[in-house]
């Protein structure tokens, strides 16, 4: 039978490498919406960064499980952290939005072809699959609300993931430079999306920290 205590060190490892993982999504995905003057691709990777800092704070409380120490200081660490990421998806879907329909209104910077926007959102829309396949499985047999939490992210992350790479194809095979602005307004969809639910969480875990 496999214990709580190997169950959590499992979940850390995968915790660890997302961070890994995140770290060279959200560079390369910056890099490429830079050069390339996408907003789809730097709004992609502004929304890895965000899932970074949520990864970092939850692989803080697993290893502090681990270590058997008392968690209540890192729930109260883990309400503001969270608080601060909610309002950085709230301010990164208004730059997409507002990024878009500047684009759409003015063209006055094309928005050019990459090959690399396509790699990365491609490889992740599939590595970020099977992330959220085992924080979801480990979510269960942990009964952690916070794992299940980042699975559901996860999740996100591989639907941005191939709308980001819809969007790339778009201006890269069928010159169709239109195609990053909306692909961008779906991606802001599904950051509003993420928001409103961690800020529903928070809501409801407000009286832990009080």
């Amino acid at each position: 039978m496999i214990t709580h205590e190997r169950l959590a060190r499992q979940a850390l490892k995968w915790e660890a490498a997302s961070i890994a993982w995140m770290i060279g999504e959200a560079g390369l995905s910056l890099w490429a919406g830079w050069k390339a003057h996408s907003v789809v691709l730097t709004g992609f990777g502004g929304d890895s960064v965000i899932e970074l800092l949520s990864a970092a704070i939850l692989w803080w409380r697993l290893r502090v499980e681990v270590r058997g120490a008392s968690d209540v200081a890192v729930e109260r660490a883990e309400y503001w952290s969270a608080t601060i990421a909610t309002a950085l998806l709230g301010l990164l879907s208004a730059y997409l939005l507002v990024s878009s329909l500047w684009e759409v209104g003015t063209a006055h910077i094309p928005v050019e072809p990459s090959g690399l926007g396509a790699a990365v959102t491609a490889v992740s829309g599939l590595v970020m699959i099977v992330f959220a396949r085992q924080k979801q499985r480990l979510g269960h047999l942990l009964n952690s609300a916070a794992l299940k939490a980042d699975a559901v992210e996860s999740w996100t992350c591989a639907y941005m993931a191939w709308t980001g790479l819809g969007g790339t194809l778009g201006v890269w095979v069928l010159g169709w430079t239109w195609m990053d602005p909306l692909a961008a307004c779906i991606l802001a969809y599904w950051v509003l999306r993420e928001g409103w639910e961690a800020w529903t969480e928070l809501r409801e875990d407000a009286h832990r920290v009080e």
